[in-house]
């Protein structure tokens, strides 16, 4: 877990539930000094824990009411040429290589059923692309964009202490 330790768990806790917290509200709250804050999350974002900031817009009131998981089909010579291809358009949100009945798994956000039409005659095109598989999202239920923290580094705590109780 990337030498994370409990002081950088509590600044990416933070974090996580607001990417625009202030050093000082996250100084309030855990009571690390601003200085240490700034200098974690410079080494968190170097050694790409952090990967960025982001803001998390709300699909329906942008116009995009189509979500759509496609399950592809290729073979294995073709499955990292096609992976990076599906990267490329940009209503394709997410790229997944899986096990199972398919290779790939991506997921699509469309304005439109005519949209997802052209975006699926896009993908069915790709050289490499045997077959595809589309499940429509009827309802979403749940969906987030954070990492379980709490339970990896509870995780991570237990896993270190029973390797110490080892020697």
């Amino acid at each position: 877990m990337s030498n994370i330790d409990e002081i950088d768990f509590k600044i990416l806790k933070e974090l996580q539930k607001n990417g625009k917290i202030s050093f000082a509200e996250i100084f309030r709250r855990t009571g690390i000094p601003d200085s240490t804050i700034y200098d974690r999350i410079s080494r968190l974002k170097e050694k790409k824990v952090i990967k960025g900031f982001t803001v998390i817009l709300d699909d329906k009131k942008l116009g995009i009411n189509i979500t759509a998981l496609v399950g592809i089909e290729t073979r294995s010579e073709n499955y990292g040429k096609v992976a990076k291809e599906l990267s490329r358009i940009d209503e394709v949100i997410e790229v997944y290589g899986v096990t199972g009945e398919f290779d790939l798994m991506v997921k699509i956000k469309a304005v439109s059923m005519e949209d997802l039409s052209r975006i699926l005659n896009v993908i069915r095109s790709m050289n490499g692309v045997d077959d595809i598989f589309v499940m429509t999202v009827l309802e979403t239920f749940k969906e987030e964009h954070k990492v379980p923290l709490e339970k990896l580094f509870n995780l991570h705590r237990v896993l270190k202490t029973k390797r110490h109780e080892k020697y």
